[in-house]
């Protein structure tokens, strides 16, 4: 009865502590691993990934599959250079601090084989792949650190140990309990055992607030793609994509009583680390259709079902200590540490997207996308829990994003081209509850000779968002400036 009782709390403790915590399985996971920020090779990425109509492109097949359907030759790709430098702002109650890293990964590698057509019929070729994309990136690192205006996480605390009678608390010795022990909450009534009311201790008081978190890890798609080139005027395209997430994310919150607001019984401080692991696989199938009414012209068209991940695995270690000076003036520590682990599904948004490339004299091109997704559609599901409140959050809190892109090419000589290119993307959130927007800038050049070819990238990242060190109905917002340079390399070969 004991140990029911102990798990039944620390699962209350762990719902409670959502907000303060990376601890997934709400709507802000749900919208985080149905973002897209398509990624892969030099070439794409220089001319601001605007190839739904150009075609030929491996990277490509992940936005238009009907791209294979331009492939004459045998296609080779590889990027193993893909160097992200992270340089952050994040704004606390005035007090504003940078983060900075570099991280890198493999952006892209596929092969892809034109297959011979029909003889006698207008059928010209039939293209195969396989390979894989990285189609999100999740490398990230900031810092925030300030005073914190009279805001504290006992507040969260307090709340979460609402309802509780103190005996019980003092059984179940959960993180309420270290809190009370620790005289970050403090009971109404202490002198009533019965008392189920709390109120924070420190409310209003100056200390200081710090939390550092660390993101790493990426959503790979690895691909099968089947494509038809019909008189060199309709092009077909039809990828399976089976997406690996990868997640990892290290966070510690500080909270400092550095002013030294006591003499016998006080709080010091709170030092919360946690360190949060996500793995999935993925399915979604994509179509796509390109359209050449003229030789300068292109236009394109693709759909892409909603990606089901049916095996969303979190893991979370948390360790957290509290510190505090008891009735006799001596220091001491209070320290709980456990993990938790939880599986559940996730369904994204379908996406669909529209292309149109213009071809200047076979020395150049520009092209323009734009595409499309609502994350309100997303849904989560697990036999385990009803997410009946996080998915009426998704419909609440996010909205339509709607994505555009524009991109150049121009070879200068046979063998040595230029690109340039732009994206933004609107905020996922209604109204104003966050601003979330991006934009992209890109350049790049590359050489090619009868065999083989070389690409080399710039971009250039802006994105701002709003941050909760914890609950956002206890704490003030932390406004986010992140800034990323990334340096893309691909290699190949054509035959």
């Amino acid at each position: 009865m004991k140990k029911t009782l102990k798990k039944i709390a620390l699962s209350i403790c762990i719902i409670s502590f959502m907000q303060i915590s990376i601890n997934a399985q709400n709507e802000m996971d749900a919208l985080r691993f149905s973002e897209i920020d398509w990624q892969g090779t030099a070439r794409f990425m220089g001319a601001g990934k605007a190839f739904g109509a150009v075609g030929a492109e491996f990277s490509a097949l992940s936005t238009n599959p009907a791209s294979i359907g331009l492939y004459k030759k045998i296609d080779i790709t590889f990027t193993p250079l893909a160097i992200s430098i992270f340089k952050n702002k994040s704004s606390y109650n005035g007090t504003t601090n940078l983060g900075q890293a570099v991280r890198g990964n493999i952006g892209n590698a596929g092969i892809v084989v034109p297959l011979p057509g029909i003889s006698s019929t207008q059928w010209k070729k039939f293209p195969i792949a396989f390979g894989f994309n990285r189609i999100n990136n999740f490398n990230n690192t900031f810092t925030i650190e300030g005073r914190n205006h009279g805001a504290t996480i006992g507040s969260v605390f307090a709340a979460a140990a609402e309802g509780l009678h103190t005996k019980d608390i003092d059984f179940w010795k959960t993180e309420q309990w270290a809190a009370w022990e620790s005289y970050l909450i403090n009971p109404y009534n202490p002198m009533d055992s019965n008392c189920t009311s709390y109120y924070p201790a420190y409310l209003g008081k100056d200390m200081l607030h710090k939390t550092t978190v660390s993101q790493r890890g990426g959503i790979d798609e690895m691909l099968f793609s089947f494509g038809a080139n019909f008189n060199d005027k309709l092009f077909f395209g039809l990828t399976m994509g089976i997406p690996f997430i990868n997640y990892l994310e290290d966070r510690t919150f500080t909270e400092t009583n550095d002013k030294k607001y006591y003499d016998t019984c006080a709080f010091r401080s709170l030092k919360m680390h946690d360190k949060l692991t996500v793995r999935a696989t993925g399915i979604n199938l994509k179509l796509g259709v390109i359209y050449q009414p003229f030789d300068f012209m292109r236009v394109g068209v693709a759909f892409h079902t909603p990606t089901f991940y049916g095996n969303m695995r979190d893991y979370l270690e948390r360790k957290i200590s509290f510190t505090g000076i008891d009735h006799k003036g001596v220091s001491f520590e209070k320290e709980e540490s456990y993990t938790n682990t939880f599986n559940y599904s996730l369904t994204t948004p379908l996406r669909a997207m529209a292309n149109v490339a213009f071809f200047i004299a076979k020395r150049a091109f520009i092209s323009a996308e734009y595409e499309f997704a609502d994350y309100r559609m997303a849904s989560m599901y697990s036999e385990d829990y009803n997410f009946s409140n996080e998915n009426r959050a998704i419909e609440n809190k996010y909205a339509f994003s709607h994505i555009a892109r524009i991109g150049a090419e121009l070879s200068i000589t046979q063998a040595f081209a230029v690109r340039a290119g732009y994206n933004y993307v609107s905020s996922p959130y209604k109204s104003k509850i966050n601003d979330a927007s991006k934009h992209y800038v890109s350049a790049g050049f590359g050489f090619k000779t009868a065999f083989l070819y070389g690409d080399l990238a710039y971009t250039y990242n802006t994105s701002n968002e709003n941050y909760w060190m914890f609950d956002p109905e206890f704490v003030n917002t932390v406004k986010q400036k992140f800034i990323t340079h990334r340096i893309i390399m691909t290699l190949g070969v054509k035959f």
